[in-house]
């Protein structure tokens, strides 16, 4: 296994030092150990159950630790202050449906601008501009108008991604983004990723069980029997 870094590293944008984490009494995570670094596109690959989901669970504070330490953008997910640094983590979970309101896919994707303009105000001119902007590299400009609830299931997903991209995210966390997708929108959901990567230093994280998509990326983690470890490109397994 390679080298960690040390804790604390400027580095990276998460860091997992002996992490066990579950459900109930089960443990789904065991003493996991990773570093994900800043400005990368990393893999999680691995069987069902294995923890994949789980462990962006716990970047977002939506699970904590039972033991171990977590780090991620320099802060501690499920801890008082950890409010601020969500507002500089995108998400795109599995599956993401269009939602019971009548909104357009442009309001819907402006969502993810709240957070920077703050509670209760309204969107400014920069604000719209990011909106627009984040529909344009996610590929559904001409969809601006269009209800959410008439798209198919992968306009939906670069929905949700163009959301995290409007927020002007430094981290996204995608869980079985191309899911929805056939293999010309797969490799398409990854050039974007990359481009947001060269272009801004995003950040990203990428559940898959897709070859392809798992092949594409810069790193790759396989979990497995609670912990993950990590493998050259191209030797990822599914």
């Amino acid at each position: 296994m390679e080298p960690l870094t040390e804790p604390g590293s400027s580095g990276a944008a998460i860091q997992a030092r002996n992490v066990t984490a579950g459900y109930g009494k089960r443990a789904v995570l065991r003493e996991l150990s990773l570093d994900i670094e800043r400005g990368s596109i990393t893999a999680l690959c691995g069987p069902n159950g294995a923890g994949k989901s789980t462990f962006l669970k716990l970047c977002l504070g939506l699970l904590r630790l039972r033991e171990g330490s977590l780090s991620v953008l320099g802060g501690a997910p499920g801890l008082r202050g950890f409010r601020g640094t969500l507002l500089r983590i995108g998400y795109v979970p599995q599956n993401t449906a269009g939602g019971a309101l009548p909104v357009s896919v442009r309001d819907a994707v402006a969502m993810g601008r709240y957070g920077r303009a703050g509670l209760g105000r309204p969107l400014r001119g920069r604000d719209w501009e990011k909106v627009d902007e984040a529909m344009e590299a996610a590929g559904i400009g001409a969809l601006a108008q269009r209800p959410v609830q008439e798209l198919s299931g992968g306009q939906t997903q670069r929905v949700a991604l163009a959301r995290s991209l409007a927020m002007e995210a430094e981290l996204l966390l995608l869980d079985e983004p191309t899911s929805n997708l056939d293999a010309g929108g797969r490799a398409e959901l990854l050039r974007i990723i990359r481009e947001q990567q060269a272009l801004k230093g995003l950040t990203a994280v990428v559940v898959s069980h897709d070859e392809g998509t798992i092949a594409g990326c810069g790193r790759i983690y396989r979990f497995q029997e609670g912990g993950a470890s990590p493998l050259p490109g191209g030797e990822a397994g599914v």
